[in-house]
């Protein structure tokens, strides 16, 4: 009877050691094991049992990242470029869309060691039906926040005012392809049911453009020094899609430019520049206001030759403050 026992704890341990062992099947194919159509599998290979697991999870994230990243690029450029805005469009943030969503749904096998290469196997894997079922509510939610910004835009009556609300939607809606995106790489097939969504996106650039351009603007600039800030001013609000009008009695809006010297001192004098900028509607509505100071001195025994001087570092503030304050409020 002892013997009896003895042997069979014996074939008991040697079966296992054994079957510990056998190299899994997943260790040369699991994209037969896993299938593309049904799962997203990497596999990771490293010195330690811990190390390759992290690093198959690292190829999932950096497959999602690469991925998700090229898709929005073209997808955003095509929507502008079927608008005749494509310049005016900064494609996505340099902020890594993986750094916004947490991977999940992610399982892995047990970590396999190859005593042969002295390497340690792991698989990481995502299921995509389940992973679909978990990230579709997240989708949804983007959704809903585009269209809410989309029915609050439609509701505006002042031009400009709806122009901003529109820039709002397509912010939210560039949040919203991200989550179409990822959800894609999940399931194409499902994520097609939002085709039409796609399409009330791409339409923004559009009525942004459609909006600007029933806007016409006339500029008043009070303290100009030979029209270097009234030049400046007409080229970045024609630059961002605002035409400027010659007749005061026929613009919708008016662009009040009020510059300050902020003079100091006297024989010689000095002077700070600064420019208090806004845009009104011909109804007294305020829709745009900009404050843009020049903090370098300069210094002349005349203000005119001071103005000279400094004026011309205030146009170079206007080019670039304004200008992308403007792009901010108004364009994409």
């Amino acid at each position: 009877m002892k013997k009896t026992i003895i042997l069979t704890t014996l074939i008991v341990f040697s079966f296992l050691a054994f079957a510990k062992n056998i190299t899994p099947d997943w260790v040369a194919n699991y994209r037969t094991l896993y299938p593309d159509s049904e799962y997203i599998a990497q596999r990771g290979r490293a010195d330690t049992e811990e190390t390759s697991k992290t690093e198959a999870i690292a190829q999932i994230s950096r497959y999602f990242q690469t991925t998700v990243n090229a898709n929005l690029q073209t997808s955003i450029q095509s929507f502008s470029n079927g608008n005749e805005v494509s310049e005016k469009v900064e494609v996505i943030n340099e902020v890594d869309v993986m750094s916004q969503v947490s991977l999940f749904a992610v399982e892995c096998t047990d970590p396999y060691y190859n005593k042969k290469e002295k390497k340690w196997y792991c698989l990481a894997y995502i299921n995509r039906e389940t992973a679909w079922n978990q990230y579709q509510p997240v989708v949804e939610g983007a959704k809903t926040e585009f269209y809410k910004l989309c029915r609050n835009a439609e509701k505006e009556e002042d031009t400009l005012t709806k122009c901003t609300a529109y820039v709002k939607a397509w912010n939210s809606g560039k949040k919203f392809l991200e989550k179409l995106e990822y959800a894609r790489l999940l399931s194409s097939k499902k994520e097609s049911a939002y085709a039409g969504d796609r399409q009330a996106l791409s339409e923004i650039p559009g009525l942004i453009s459609e909006q600007l351009d029933s806007c016409s603007v006339y500029l008043e600039v009070r303290g100009d020094y030979n029209n270097i800030v009234s030049s400046a001013l007409t080229e970045v609000i024609s630059k961002n899609g605002l035409a400027v009008s010659k007749n005061k009695a026929g613009a919708n809006y008016i662009a009040s430019a009020i510059i300050d010297d902020n003079e100091q001192g006297n024989d010689p004098l000095s002077i700070y520049p600064s420019l208090d900028f806004t845009i009104t509607s011909n109804k007294g509505k305020a829709v745009f206001a900009s404050q843009t100071a020049v903090t370098t001195k300069s210094v002349a025994y005349s203000l005119a030759n001071a103005q000279k001087k400094a004026y011309p570092l205030l146009a170079e503030k206007i080019t670039t403050e304004v200008s992308d304050r403007l792009n901010e409020k108004f364009g994409l």
